[in-house]
């Protein structure tokens, strides 16, 4: 009898959030699997040696193989997933082929949170600590190829993605997007996290960093005047959520998005790192 897979413990994984906002991604391929958890929204891929388009809906979980090239087809307007490179975890065998999954609810809520966690760029000791649980997750992992039955996100959710997706050059915090959407701080705050993946204020942040990425004319090499007109209140400010959100910072990650499309996931994570504010 074959002995059971092992995972290691020291090889950081890459971690990502992206929703529809992500638009300016490239054919591109990960030296390991890759996972898509879908929270909201669907999306499709064109996968490498795959005959078909690839298609995923919330609650689901999108598998791509190492070096498969993939590119994304179609991004419904509330689609949020957490991405995750998985260095050193190739041996898995149901993650060598595109496939889609449908995890268990218990399953899901668990990686889900990790993942965040992991996202949030903790110290190395606590970020290997969290991906060992989640490898943990992976090892026994039994998805079922049944279609789920996603709930449309809560009115007040989707009126303060846009609020923050349209706005991103005025100041936004809770109380003001609750406001906006009709809720109270608390039940927007539980809502968001829950059906979109991040806090308020980590979407506001990331809708920035998306809006500076989509408009960004690098010829012009003014980061300092495209980051104020993001919404950012100063350079520093600005460089530091982008490597938060991106994983690197912004010249590396305009260098991939115009380059050869390989992905690392020892960028994402490391001891240097900051937290993202909540």
């Amino acid at each position: 009898m074959p002995a059971a897979p092992t995972l290691p413990s020291v090889p950081l994984w890459g971690v990502w959030f992206s929703s529809a906002l992500s638009t300016l991604l490239p054919r591109h391929e990960h030296k390991y699997p890759e996972l898509n958890l879908i929270i909201s929204g669907s999306l499709a891929y064109r996968v490498q040696d795959h005959d078909e388009v690839l298609e995923a809906h919330s609650g689901q979980l999108v598998v791509l193989p190492a070096d498969a090239h993939h590119e994304l087809v179609r991004a419904s307007e509330d689609l949020a997933l957490w991405v995750l490179e998985l260095n050193g975890v190739a041996q898995l065998p149901w993650l060598a082929e595109a496939h889609v999954f449908t995890p268990d609810v218990k399953w899901k809520k668990s990686t889900i949170a990790e993942t965040r966690r992991l996202w949030l760029r903790p110290a190395l000791t606590e970020a290997l600590a969290i991906q060992g649980q989640l490898g943990n997750s992976l090892l026994s992992f039994r998805g079922s190829d049944c279609a789920p039955h996603p709930e449309p996100l809560h009115p007040a959710v989707v009126r303060a993605k846009e609020v923050c997706e349209l706005r991103v050059h005025e100041e936004l915090d809770i109380a003001r997007l609750a406001q906006q959407s009709g809720l109270s701080t608390s039940r927007l705050a539980h809502l968001f996290a829950e059906q979109v993946g991040v806090t308020p204020l980590q979407y506001r942040n990331f809708a920035r960093v998306q809006h500076f990425i989509r408009t960004y004319d690098d010829t012009k090499r003014d980061l300092l005047r495209a980051s104020l007109r993001a919404g950012f209140g100063s350079y520093a400010q600005f460089h530091r959520v982008f490597r938060q959100v991106c994983g690197e910072p912004p010249a590396m990650h305009f260098r991939w998005l115009t380059g050869s499309g390989a992905v690392s996931a020892q960028r994402t994570l490391g001891e240097t790192a900051e937290p993202l504010s909540a």
